[in-house]
């Protein structure tokens, strides 16, 4: 992108929705492409992407954005990283588990349907968490990430990070039934 807009060169607090809408169809193609070509194709893809113009439209409107494209390519870039960095978490605790799961006497088929059943009703109870709050939860209980990176990277502080945490914890102790 060699040229800047106007749109590159104004403060966030200056952009209008149509002017977002703008900024997305402007930018989406060539960023599809950035992002594509270090991920691969899939889903991810159009996660990270839409992530990106999320990012952008939620900036505080105090701060400015002096080169657009920089801006966008640039948080990519992050969101790309972080998400290789959760992977190599994930992918370093699968044999942990494994070997952990191989240690224990094989279940039951009783067992089995408990944790099954118990399983779906975490699913359900997860659903009903607000989206941010349930997007929190699973960012420190699965993804491993701590308080502050959580809201390093969502935009809001620790405490609200903390706050989301107990909430989901509370709400799936109340909905979740073990035997």
């Amino acid at each position: 992108m060699s040229g800047q807009s106007s749109l590159g060169q104004a403060a966030f607090g200056q952009f209008r929705s149509d002017d977002i809408d703008q900024v997305v169809r402007r930018h989406e193609g060539v960023l599809r492409r950035f992002i594509a070509l270090r991920v691969g194709g899939g889903a991810d893809v159009d996660d990270l992407v839409h992530e990106v113009f999320l990012r952008f439209a939620r900036r505080p409107p105090d701060e400015r954005v002096e080169r657009l494209d920089s801006y966008l390519f640039q948080t990519a870039a992050n969101l790309i990283r972080d998400r290789a960095r959760r992977q190599q978490v994930r992918r370093l605790a699968v044999p942990e588990i494994e070997e952990a799961a191989a240690s224990q006497a094989p279940a039951t088929p009783e067992q089995t349907l408990i944790d099954r059943e118990t399983l779906t009703e975490v699913r359900r109870a997860l659903a009903d968490l607000p989206e941010r709050t349930r997007h929190v939860f699973l960012l420190y209980r699965i993804d491993g990430l701590r308080h502050q990176a959580i809201a390093d990277a969502l935009g809001v502080s620790i405490s609200t990070v903390e706050k989301d945490v107990r909430r989901a914890m509370a709400h799936l102790t109340r909905r979740v039934r073990r035997p």
